[in-house]
């Protein structure tokens, strides 16, 4: 076997251990989707995940959801750097990811209704800015940069600086 079939196989078990789509590890690492289906059911004791890839559309419903978003945009933006706009930087994302995580657990509870952005949501979200379907944009009162999808429901306004205000109003809601 050589190194590179090695370092492809030990990259598809750590995306695998992450919960990644085996559609996306079959088109980074190469390998068979029945190799990795196996290898999935070996590693977690059932079948993976099927169905569509989360849309940015999607993962944008509601404020909370864009603020929490915008956190792991940022990072990844922060961590891969211009490059993020031309490919995904799965080195940048993995790290990113990591970091939002640890920042996230200590604000929200786990026993609360919010999910923070999972591994699949996060790629989403990093082929979303290269194909532009989703753009960061800056807000002028809290100074921030947060994420926007032509396609979502919500207006391309401050997410933060929204549940700032709902939050005063006393009816803050995911």
């Amino acid at each position: 076997m050589k190194l590179a079939a090695i370092h492809n196989l030990d990259t598809a078990v750590a995306l695998i251990h992450r919960g990644l789509r085996l559609s996306i590890v079959s088109h980074i690492t190469g390998i068979h989707p029945k190799i990795l289906r196996s290898l999935h059911h070996e590693i977690h004791g059932r079948r993976p995940t099927s169905g569509q890839m989360p849309s940015s559309s999607g993962i944008l419903s509601t404020r909370l959801a864009q603020a929490t978003a915008s956190v792991f945009a940022g990072l990844y933006r922060s961590t891969g750097g211009s490059d993020i706009y031309d490919q995904i930087n799965m080195t940048a994302l993995l790290a990113a990811h990591d970091l939002y995580l640890e920042l996230i657990e200590g604000i929200i509870p786990r026993a609360s209704s919010i999910k923070p952005i999972d591994i699949n949501q996060a790629w989403g979200i990093a082929r979303d800015i290269q194909t532009k379907a989703v753009y960061f944009k800056h807000c002028s009162t809290c100074r921030i940069w947060f994420l926007c999808s032509e396609d979502s429901r919500l207006s391309p306004s401050c997410p933060i600086c929204a549940l700032r205000r709902r939050n005063i109003s006393g009816t803050l809601k995911a």
